[in-house]
């Protein structure tokens, strides 16, 4: 063989592996170019393990908490790919995931999972094909929720069998217990990933989005809108980068959008190109759009009626957005009334509900007759896109605070922000501060009627024993349960609704509990023991539902001293009762989620998940 032929044989063999060094080096600086993750990367030390001394021979790259990141040194990827793994790596260490946590092989599970929804919402590269991994929801508390979640329910033996062939026996994190070089500076690596989100992540989901950069094509006013948020408004400007903007008029036509909608669940707002609006006009309007998926509107519906809760919604919106002077409100009408302000779209709904037959001729920006909140409603509490809205949200209206010194923003906006931040307090949890409320644990006392058992150690030394709470004070310790058994009710929810109420009644030395099933009639089931509520015992009606006559007979009760006049009551029912119910007794309702009362409720709703 000729010395030509030997070295074209050399170089193509060593052509591989060098494609694999240039992409790896391409992908990490695609990461240190990155608005959010360049902080960092500029504190990380990268190297090539090719001794497969901390990545395994068919693992993909491992990461220190001391900031040493280790990637595969012949692994064969593109550039959007390495992005893409060394980004959830960085984002695991800014998140402080990056340590000690039993179950090892769960808690990286968890953080890869949390780490891989952020990049994917940063648009960062690409997962590669061979690590796509089944869909898992992921719960509220990051990775720390989602730990719990695999410790209590299991882990998907999918997931397990994914992590396998991520780490194909290594670890993603690695040298937890080593200590740092003396001669490295400590390094904050929240704060470092705290300062890129607050400095680029409206940038970079700008650039992601196609709203700004080469190819973008000409400026719209809509598009000139998105811009003005994203540079001069922080409140909302990282929601106006993660929206898709449509001014097809093919579209709008499809949609009946006469000037604007929003669909949260696919990130999308329509803006007709048609509609009479100038440029201060259109930020108005898209600001709008952007508070109805920042404020979860669509999943706060919860089974009301879905045009006139949209309108409810804009009343508020609108309100909000004209005291902070965002834009000017369209010239061709809004619905605003300066009598509303202050109140909360439920607030609001209520008082429309009263003339719906007079509500209903409002119009959305949509158009008359139509919601401008497309999309489905599953009745479920928040769905993902919904997830990011609302942080997103939150994080502006943090960084606009800190920016301005000051809050401008409207106290009920404000309150609101404040409260979605705040993870809801489940159903159990408030039903279970209801029983407290009404039933107190009960009074011990101590008698020298009966003496205490040391007593006999002692017997010159009289001592009282703890006596049990008198037949009197135990029988006031009761409630009531009125039970809708009518056809349309679910079993599962009753199951689950009776369930908890004997678990809080024996918990809290409840005696009895008096049962009344509900379909056209009322029937007097008697008292029932909390624990037989925990067995199965057949229900009489399953007819239509009707709740008055539950009431009156625990109020003829009452007066014949059969029940305690103060007795609190639970109704269980699906919502599909009469459109009144008069009663002036201690009560409270559960309801299935997603679903309302056909009328203003006196006392408290726990909606059943």
């Amino acid at each position: 063989m000729s010395r030509s032929a030997s070295r074209a044989g050399r170089n193509a063999r060593a052509k591989p592996g060098a494609i694999a060094v240039q992409a790896r080096h391409e992908g990490w600086a695609l990461v240190q170019a990155h608005p959010v993750f360049g902080h960092v990367a500029a504190e990380v030390d990268r190297y090539a393990d090719s001794d497969a001394r901390h990545v395994a021979e068919k693992g993909w790259a491992a990461i220190s908490p001391q900031g040493t990141l280790w990637a595969h040194a012949s692994r064969q990827a593109s550039a959007g790919e390495w992005a893409r793994m060394f980004g959830i790596l960085l984002a695991c260490l800014g998140f402080g995931l990056v340590r000690r946590q039993e179950p090892r092989e769960l808690w990286e599970i968890a953080s890869f999972l949390v780490a891989d929804r952020f990049c994917d919402e940063l648009r960062l590269g690409t997962l590669p094909t061979a690590l796509h991994y089944p869909e898992h929801p992921l719960p509220a508390g990051g990775a720390e929720g989602l730990l719990r979640q695999f410790c209590v329910d299991g882990c998907p033996p999918a997931l397990r069998a994914w992590h396998g062939q991520l780490a194909q026996g290594g670890a993603l994190f690695c040298e937890l217990d080593a200590a740092p070089p003396s001669w490295r500076k400590p390094v904050n690596w929240r704060e470092r990933l705290a300062d890129g989100i607050a400095q680029g992540v409206g940038r970079a989901l700008a650039v992601a989005s196609g709203a700004d950069g080469p190819g973008a094509g000409p400026v719209t006013r809509a598009g000139r809108a998105r811009r003005r948020l994203i540079d001069h408004y922080p409140l909302l400007g990282a929601l106006a980068a993660s929206f898709d903007l449509d001014e097809d008029p093919r579209s709008c036509q499809r949609y009946e959008v006469q000037v604007a909608a929003i669909d949260v669940g696919i990130r999308r707002i329509w803006m007709n190109p048609a509609a009479p609006l100038d440029d201060d006009e259109c930020l108005f309007v898209f600001a709008h759009e952007l508070l109805h998926a920042g404020l979860n509107h669509a999943s706060r519906r919860q089974g009301r009626d879905a045009l006139l809760w949209n309108i409810a919604c804009d009343f508020a919106i609108n309100g909000w957005l004209v005291d902070m002077r965002i834009g000017v409100p369209p010239a061709m009408g809004l619905l605003h009334d300066a009598g509303l302000a202050g109140q909360s779209a439920e607030e609001i709904y209520d008082r429309l509900a009263t003339d719906m037959r007079r509500a209903r001729k409002l119009a959305t920006l949509r158009g008359p007759g139509a919601p401008d909140l497309i999309g489905s409603d599953e009745g479920s509490i928040f769905v993902d896109a919904e997830t990011y809205c609302r942080r997103a949200l939150a994080q502006g209206f943090e960084r606009f605070t800190t920016v301005a010194g000051r809050s401008t923003v409207p106290a009920g906006l404000a309150e609101e922000i404040r409260s979605l931040s705040q993870p809801p307090i489940p159903w159990d949890v408030r039903l279970a501060h209801w029983f407290d409320e009404r039933f107190p644990p009960p009074e011990r006392r101590r008698s020298y009627a009966r003496p205490s058992r040391r007593q006999s150690a002692t017997p010159d030394i009289p001592r009282p024993s703890t006596v049990r709470p008198d037949e009197e004070s135990r029988a006031s310790r009761v409630f009531g349960v009125v039970l809708d058994t009518s056809g349309s009710m679910d079993a599962a929810i009753l199951g689950k609704a009776l369930g908890s109420i004997a678990s809080y009644a024996l918990a809290r030395e409840v005696a009895a509990v008096r049962l009344v099933c509900c379909d056209a009639a009322a029937y007097d089931i008697g008292w029932v023991e909390p624990e037989r509520l925990l067995e199965r015992f057949r229900v009489q009606g399953r007819g239509g539902t009707v709740l008055q006559p539950g009431f009156d007979c625990l109020r003829e009760l009452a007066a014949r001293g059969a029940f305690p006049r103060a007795g609190p009551i639970l109704v269980i029912t699906d919502g599909e009762c009469e459109s009144k119910l008069a009663t002036a007794m201690d009560h409270a309702y559960l309801l299935p989620q997603g679903r309302r009362l056909p009328f203003r409720a006196q006392g408290e709703v726990f909606h059943v998940a």
